[in-house]
């Protein structure tokens, strides 16, 4: 699937969305609403893994965020 890690340029929000092609220019930040926002470089996740670094958005309290 699709799913590309970005960061908002105005807020530092970072996020995950899932982008299908001829979509890319939709993408806007979850906290401020602004399409200032650059696609991260992100590693492979696995389930069960722990998770570095922050996020925005609350944390779930099972699962994915």
């Amino acid at each position: 699937m699709p799913i590309y890690e970005y960061e908002c340029q105005k807020c530092e929000c970072i996020f995950e969305k899932l982008v299908y092609k001829g979509e890319e220019d939709d993408v806007v930040c979850p906290s401020c609403g602004r399409k200032e926002v650059k696609r991260r470089v992100s590693c492979v996740s696995f389930i069960g893994s722990s998770v570095i670094g922050e996020s925005c958005a609350a944390p779930a309290s099972k699962g994915f965020s």
